[in-house]
């Protein structure tokens, strides 16, 4: 479920951008990109606090809003779509699949697509076609790599939990054996499985 709230973030940063973009709002842009920036570091310092990460970012779904609204905001305050900044889309399109699941990149696409669609039809531009079509033909590859990604997550944790099983059962044999020379290869056993679970 929790897969399905980032999704639904996603999904709403560019709702919230595209309405901000077409609305009296549009010229107040920039402050409202600072806004975001601001609640966004206030956001992570938080979470931060209430506990440890090993990545920069927690990967939630208020997180993934809010690097996703700014990014949005970023290339539409330098240009949209003809944007300098726009290749910021494809650090999105390969970065949050990575942190979430690989239909995060379907998502996506299928987002900015919906997005841009409004400036299609009102000015038809080649350019923007070209830059749409290039998001849609390396999405495959976002998918694949997120994929790639977490099918290696889970056979670490497979294998860190079958280590961890080996090692309880070594350190019960362990204490139920008088025989030295079992003790030292038990032990071996153990030590090994450890070495194994830590690098997994």
């Amino acid at each position: 479920m929790s897969y399905l709230y980032k999704y639904i973030a996603l999904a709403l940063a560019f709702v919230f951008v595209g309405v901000i973009k077409s609305s009296p709002l549009e010229p107040k842009m920039a402050f409202i990109l600072a806004a975001l920036i601001l609640l966004g570091i206030v956001f992570t310092a938080v979470q931060r606090r209430k506990a440890t990460f090993n990545m920069l970012f927690s990967s939630s779904s208020p997180e993934i809003f809010f690097i996703s609204s700014i990014v949005l905001l970023m290339i539409e305050i330098t240009g949209g779509a003809t944007s300098q900044l726009y290749f910021l889309n494809y650090f999105l399109l390969f970065g949050l699949p990575l942190i979430s699941t690989p239909p995060m990149s379907l998502i996506f696409a299928l987002s900015i697509l919906l997005y841009y669609i409004p400036d299609i039809a009102r000015d038809f531009n080649t350019d923007i076609i070209l830059k749409l079509g290039s998001i849609l033909f390396i999405m495959p590859l976002s998918y694949f790599l997120s994929n790639e990604l977490m099918k290696r997550q889970r056979e670490n944790k497979e294998l860190k939990e079958k280590a961890q099983q080996i090692k309880e059962s070594a350190e019960a044999l362990e204490a139920d054996e008088d025989d030295i020379d079992a003790r030292e290869k038990l032990d071996e056993i153990i030590e090994s499985a450890q070495d194994l679970e830590d690098k997994s």
